[in-house]
């Protein structure tokens, strides 16, 4: 009987025909699984979103906060939140936008270091170099010490001092400024212990222009603002203020008015140290300048030195680094980080450099002193992801302890937990009377207790028999990881 064969042109055909409809299937199924899990991951952006800026609104809501507060975040040198809130002017009430510029304060030595950064990239000075080296002329002190120690405050140069020659209120240039301190001979022996200097800065400022053959102002600009786009990032001149500067606030303390924030009419000048006070900028520009850290702006045989924990001349470590703090947050995450302050400012912008997130925050009043605790506890939805737990409901009597000064002191109160209105109330019906919103993260046990120092991160567990919780204010440098440290409030539940 004769055989039926089937062409091999048929055979191949069908066989192509069929593994490109397997393809394609196996396509269709990678575009729909990544479609969901784009859908996932803008839902929990959305989340995190929402929370962030829910806990803002009521943090501005709180008794003597700045009238203003603009915030910012990135992930992965991508501007992801921008937004203001409260005010510039408390009599227009005109709002605070992710244009409004703030003053920097002592934020501004990021910027300076970072400015020593690449000079250093380029072969211009090295860290090593001594201060008389590139500034001969410059009056000699007791001891040398080196550009490092210069930027990381261990110069043994001292901040303001009675000897200080401030002769005008206006400095027009670095060398004016240098006037002021440079005949103050050194307060310690370079390397002995950590100090805080802005007069270093102002000195610094003048290193950078003497290597550089360019004024500080033209420095920074062509090597920091132009490439990073820092478009709002300038050196603030009072008498030509930028029509997007937000009006800078106190707390009155005197009169009538006293407790009340007022605006501040007669400005402090800080030309005496733009290198160390005298910037204004946005979180978002301050967020560019972060990011040029972790994304290749600056090379990594200079981040390697510029992150290095600082030594005395003892051994002892400190928790400085060249211009940034080294801290943790409350789930051992590495930041760094530097809080900044002037008249009419309080500031922080934060690197998480492990989750690639940055953020940045900026107030125009000199309050707001929870704020390396705030920016910790804002950054939390984004550093994790939601895991809500059934969480505790109903009205909790609680023994409330309060840390005083490193003294336990037993305080009464009850915890309200109903989902829509959380609260913490201490010495209810009392003079000292005091009620904390709190709000649940979704993520475990974690909440959010809106403080009028700031946003400060909270516990609350709920065990078989009762309840307990926690409540954290770090009061100052955290030289240990910051979840070993004692708590604010510590409570339990009463049977």
């Amino acid at each position: 009987m004769k055989q039926l064969g089937i062409p091999s042109k048929t055979i191949f055909t069908t066989f192509f025909l069929l593994l490109a409809i397997s393809s394609c299937s196996v396509k269709t199924s990678e575009l729909s699984e990544n479609k969901e899990a784009s859908k996932a991951k803008e839902s929990e952006n959305k989340e995190a979103l929402n929370l962030i800026t829910y806990m803002m609104n009521e943090l501005i809501k709180q008794p003597a906060m700045p009238p203003g507060i603009s915030l910012a975040l990135s992930s992965n040198s991508k501007i992801i939140y921008s937004k203001g809130f409260g005010y510039t002017n408390l009599r227009t009430k005109q709002s605070v936008t992710p244009e409004t510029q703030f003053r920097a304060g002592s934020l501004s030595r990021l910027i300076t270091i970072t400015s020593l950064a690449k000079l250093i990239e380029q072969g211009k000075i090295s860290f090593d170099d001594t201060l008389h080296t590139i500034l001969p002329d410059y009056p000699h002190k007791k001891y040398a010490f080196t550009i490092k120690q210069l930027a990381s405050g261990l110069s043994g140069m001292d901040n303001y001092t009675e000897q200080d020659k401030f002769m005008q209120s206006n400095y027009y240039s670095v060398d004016e400024a240098l006037s002021v301190f440079s005949h103050v001979p050194l307060a310690h022996k370079p390397g002995e212990k950590y100090k805080y200097s802005i007069h270093s800065y102002t000195l610094l400022s003048k290193v950078l222009e003497k290597v550089s053959n360019q004024s500080f102002i033209d420095v920074l600009n062509q090597d920091i603002f132009s490439p990073l786009s820092m478009n709002s990032t300038s050196i603030e001149d009072l008498k030509n203020r930028s029509e997007q500067m937000t009006g800078l606030f106190k707390l009155n303390e005197e009169d009538i008015n006293k407790g009340y924030l007022t605006q501040i009419d007669t400005l402090k000048d800080y030309s005496y140290s733009w290198a160390g006070a005298g910037i204004i900028s946005t979180p978002t520009d301050l967020l560019k300048l972060a990011n040029s850290y972790t994304n290749g702006f600056i090379k990594k045989e200079e981040l390697h030195t510029v992150f290095e924990i600082q030594k005395l001349n003892s051994g002892d470590t400190i928790r400085e680094t060249i211009g940034w703090d080294k801290n943790w947050d409350m789930d051992d995450r590495k930041v760094f980080e530097q809080d900044g302050s002037a008249e009419g400012a309080r500031n922080i912008v934060s690197v998480f450099p492990d989750s690639n997130l940055s953020i940045a925050l900026m107030t125009n009043a000199f309050r707001l002193w929870a704020i390396e605790e705030t920016a910790h506890t804002l950054a939390i939805p984004f550093l994790t992801d939601p895991a809500p737990q059934q969480q505790p409901k109903g009205i909790f009597k609680l023994e409330i302890d309060e840390d005083v000064r490193g003294e336990w002191i037993r305080r009464d109160g009850y915890i309200v937990l109903d989902g829509e209105n959380d609260r913490l109330v201490i010495d209810p019906d009392t003079q000292n009377q005091e009620i904390f919103k709190l709000i649940y993260l979704n993520r475990k046990n974690k909440y959010a207790l809106i403080h009028p120092d700031g946003i400060l991160y909270s516990e609350i567990s709920l065990n078989e028999v009762s309840i307990t919780g926690k409540v954290m204010y770090y009061r100052g440098p955290n030289l240990h990881k910051t979840s070993t440290e004692p708590p604010y409030l510590k409570f339990t539940s009463l049977k």
